[in-house]
Order: C-alpha cells, then sequence, then structure tokens
C-alpha cells in the first residue's frame, strides 16, 4: 500500500518539480517578464531541493525501498541529487545574461531546466528499470527542446534534430532490453534481478534471453552517456546546442546516465559481470581512444570539449570494468565514479562559463584562436580557465587529478591493468589538447578582429566557485572522498552477492 510518509524520500524532487510549475507560471502570466525573478526563483527551488536532499541524506542510514519497491533510498541516489541541482546552477546562472545576447527571450528555459533536473534526480534513485526509461525520458524530451531553443540558429536546430533522433534509437534499444530483461526474469525491479542472479544455477549463461536484454541495455545506456560506437552525435550536438545547454549536457545528463548505468551494472548485474567483462572493456578502451584522438584535431573549444567528454566517460566506464564480481567492499575505490562525476561537474562547468563570454553579433564564437592574447586583457579569467583545464587534464594539485587518480585505482584493484594502461595513454593525449588554449591565452597575439569579452556577474560567479572548489578540494579531498565511497557503498545494500 501507498505510505504518505514515503513522500519525504522524493522531497527534493518534488521541490524542484513544483518551483518548475510556479516558475512557468509566471513566465507565461506576465507579459513583461522580469528575468531576474524568474531566475531567482528558479535557483530557489534548486536550493530548497538541496536543503532537503541533504536532511534526507542525515535521516536515513539504511537504505530502503519506496513506493513498492519502484524508488530506492540510498547515500548513492542522494549524492547524484547533489550532482545534479549543481549541475542545474550552473547552467541557469550561465544563461542569465547569455540567452539575451544571442537574442533569445523566451520563458520556457527556465522552468525546462528544473523539469529535466526533475527527470535526472529520480533516474539516480530508480529502482525499477520502467521508473528509470520513464524518467530517463522525461530528461531526454526536456534537453532536445533546449537543445534547439535558438530557433533562429541552424546549427541548434540541427543540434535538436540530431539528438532527438539519435535519442530516439537508443530509447527504443533501452526498452527492448527491459522487455527482454523482464521476459526472462519476471520482474523489472533491479534488486529483484539482482536476487534472481543470486540463486545457483541462475546467469546470463544458458539464457539468450536475457543475454540479449543486457546487451540492448547497455546500447541505451551506451548512447546516453557517449559512449563509443554509440558518441558519433555527441560533438554536433555539443557544438550546435547554445553554451548553457551544452553545459547542462555534459554535467548533468553525463552525470544522470552514469548513476543509472553505474546501478544496473553494480547492483543487478554484479555477480554477471564476468559474461560481459570483454564487451565493457572494448566500449571503455574505444571511447578513451576515439574521445582524445577526436578532441586532438579541433579548432574549436567547445567541440574539443564535447571531444574531451567522450573520453571522460570512458574514464568512467574504466573503474566499470574493474568492479569486483564478490561485491562492491572488494574496491571502495569504485567511489571515485562519484567524486569523479561531481569534479567533472564542477571543472566543466566552469570551463563554460568562459565560452558563454564569447559572442558576437548574437553568435557564438568558440574557436580557440579566439583566446588569443586573453591573459593580457582579463589575466583573471585567463588563469581560472586554465585552472579548470587542468583539471580536466588531471594535473595535480586539482580536483580532476584526485578523481582520476581514484579511477585509475579502482581499475587496477579489479584487476584491470590493460584498460588502466589504455586510460593512461588516453590522459597523455589529453595534456597536449587541453595545454594548446593554455598556450594561445598566455603566448599568442589577441585577434586583429577581437570583440570584448561579454563578461557578466553571474557567470563570473560560476567561473569563481568553480575554481575555488577545483583547488581546494584539489588539495584536501578526504572528507568529500568518503563521503563519495559510503555512498557508492549503499548500493550494496540491494545486491544479491
Amino acid at each position: 500500500m501507498f505510505d504518505p510518509g514515503e513522500l519525504n524520500f522524493i522531497g527534493p524532487e518534488i521541490a524542484v518539480f513544483v518551483f518548475a510549475l510556479l516558475v512557468l507560471v509566471h513566465d507565461v502570466m506576465f507579459k513583461q517578464r522580469n528575468a531576474t525573478i524568474s531566475m531567482g526563483v528558479s535557483l530557489m527551488g534548486l536550493a530548497t531541493a538541496a536543503v532537503l536532499n541533504l536532511l534526507n541524506m542525515q535521516a536515513v542510514d539504511v537504505p530502503r525501498e519506496a513506493f513498492a519497491g519502484a524508488m530506492a533510498v540510498d547515500g548513492f541516489g542522494f549524492f547524484l541529487n547533489f550532482i545534479v541541482l549543481l549541475a542545474a546552477a550552473g547552467a541557469l546562472l550561465i544563461s542569465h545574461d547569455f540567452l539575451r545576447r544571442i537574442d533569445v527571450d523566451v520563458p520556457e528555459f527556465n522552468p525546462l531546466v528544473l523539469f529535466v533536473a526533475f527527470g535526472m534526480m529520480l533516474m539516480g534513485s530508480a529502482n525499477d528499470l520502467i521508473l528509470l526509461f520513464i524518467s530517463l525520458e522525461v530528461m531526454s524530451l526536456g534537453v532536445y527542446v533546449l537543445c534547439g531553443i535558438n530557433r533562429g540558429e541552424l546549427a541548434s536546430a540541427e543540434a535538436a534534430l540530431k539528438y532527438f533522433v539519435m535519442g530516439a534509437f537508443a530509447s527504443g534499444f533501452l526498452l527492448m532490453g527491459i522487455a527482454f530483461v523482464y521476459g526472462g526474469i519476471g520482474s523489472t525491479r533491479i534488486s529483484a534481478v539482482a536476487q534472481w542472479f543470486a540463486i545457483e544455477g541462475n546467469g546470463i549463461a544458458g539464457n539468450p534471453l536475457i543475454g540479449v536484454g543486457v546487451a540492448l541495455l547497455l546500447v541505451g545506456f551506451g548512447f546516453k552517456v557517449a559512449a563509443a560506437p554509440f558518441h558519433m552525435w555527441t560533438p554536433d550536438v555539443y557544438q550546435g546546442a547554445p553554451t548553457p545547454v551544452t553545459a547542462f549536457m555534459a554535467t548533468g545528463v553525463k552525470a544522470a546516465a552514469f548513476a543509472a548505468l553505474s546501478r544496473v551494472l553494480l547492483v543487478a548485474l554484479l555477480g554477471q559481470n564476468l559474461e560481459f567483462h570483454t564487451a565493457l572493456w572494448l566500449i571503455a578502451a574505444g571511447t578513451i581512444l576515439m574521445g582524445n584522438i577526436g578532441a586532438l584535431v579541433q579548432d574549436d573549444l567547445k567541440r574539443m570539449l564535447a571531444y574531451s567528454s567522450i573520453g571522460h566517460a570512458g574514464y568512467l566506464l574504466m573503474a566499470l570494468v574493474g568492479a569486483p564480481a564478490a561485491g562492491l567492499a572488494d574496491n571502495p575505490r569504485l567511489g571515485g565514479i562519484l567524486f569523479y562525476l561531481l569534479a567533472y561537474t564542477v571543472m566543466t562547468v566552469g570551463a563554460f562559463a568562459v565560452l558563454s563570454f564569447f559572442t558576437r553579433d548574437g553568435v557564438e564564437d568558440t574557436r580557440i584562436s579566439r583566446l588569443g592574447g586573453l591573459a593580457d586583457r582579463h589575466p583573471a579569467v585567463a588563469l581560472a580557465l586554465s585552472i579548470c583545464l587542468l583539471s580536466l587534464a588531471g594535473v595535480p594539485p586539482t580536483m580532476g587529478f584526485v578523481g582520476k587518480f581514484y579511477l585509475f585505482a579502482a581499475a587496477i584493484e579489479g584487476g584491470a591493468i590493460g584498460i588502466a594502461v589504455v586510460g593512461a595513454i588516453g590522459g597523455a593525449i589529453g595534456i597536449y589538447y587541453y595545454l594548446r588554449p593554455i598556450v594561445v591565452m598566455y603566448m599568442h597575439p589577441e585577434p586583429a578582429d577581437r570583440v570584448e569579452l561579454a563578461m557578466n556577474p553571474a557567470a563570473l560567479g560560476v567561473l569563481g566557485v568553480a575554481t575555488v572548489a577545483v583547488l581546494v578540494f584539489g588539495l584536501v579531498p578526504g572528507s568529500l572522498i568518503e563521503v563519495a565511497q559510503d555512498s557508492l557503498l549503499s548500493l550494496a545494500a540491494w545486491g544479491g552477492v
């Protein structure tokens, strides 16, 4: 039976949804829409959700199920909620002045970001494949619209169409995978799937129905996390979408998709990972190499970051390759997945905050050559962007270095030495292309047709907070690492091993 007390567990999601409705009503009802009020109410909703999430995190000491087992209430979901809320706040703040500068004054933007965040948060806590699919579609439909929000720009419309068509195919694969798993096991609950596999004699081997279902799930999730060979949409969509939307996709969408994939792999399929270990190994290796090699030849910083995001997806998959079949407690380094998702969110939002300054006559111009002389004109901005890029490259003493260290440690501790070597090669390539923009900022003259940066307090604040966080948690990451590890280990409560 439905227990009204369980509504407390989705208090953060309810807060985001309610504030999204409030912002939507405000923006539609008033002809003279006040963008500042709309932004303030949206951020208030995210802050309210963060407080409720913190209270739940402190109140729930033992993982539990809610809503007839459809939702898992655990530290893993709580940690993911903070990442999503952070990504949404960053995207909103970056967009505040940016949308005006590209002549996009639409009332739907802020509520759409909140609705997408609502779907992301549900994804991270879904204990049922059906709920996971529905929340993924809530997220995806909103992002499709956000990609094409700049209706006067052909690249934006192209990005929305490509993402929609490819996303529809991926959703089809995912739904078919869920159907096959249900047909073989008789349940779509993730914890129930894990318990079925824990029974002696049950497994993927010898059960073609479940084998096909797992393969289709990997394909569907592979698209959502931009893993090779399902990554080809990423550069065009990231480049064509408005910069705040790209920042939100690169952080929140990736974090939510990886959270859902991690829950499936580390709960439902943990005892069966030897059956698809080779496939996951090859996907991780291909993602690392294709992402980093593709980024080498890019002249546009936005497109370079798109390819690099593919490489970062590979590093996260690398850690999942090291997941131990015996149980999560055998490899606590896997907590680095959550830490790295948070680190990647912080440093990527910071980098895109700088990109939002580069607009000319209502059009984005994010070529790397535009960074020439930036260190002379705006030394603080150049320094902040350099710190974010160095963190993305994994250079100490930044948050990105600590996160990558734990990802490599998770792979090595899990016996996946080979994929760790591939990751090291990708990391070496990454250092080169991340240094290119820094060299241009500090050593190249400013372009002859340069335009003054369109800086604004909101985006500068995002950049400042991101830069400080990257350095602080790079130097003293201990407490945050412990929270990330404890949050990931909470998944062990649902496993059958």
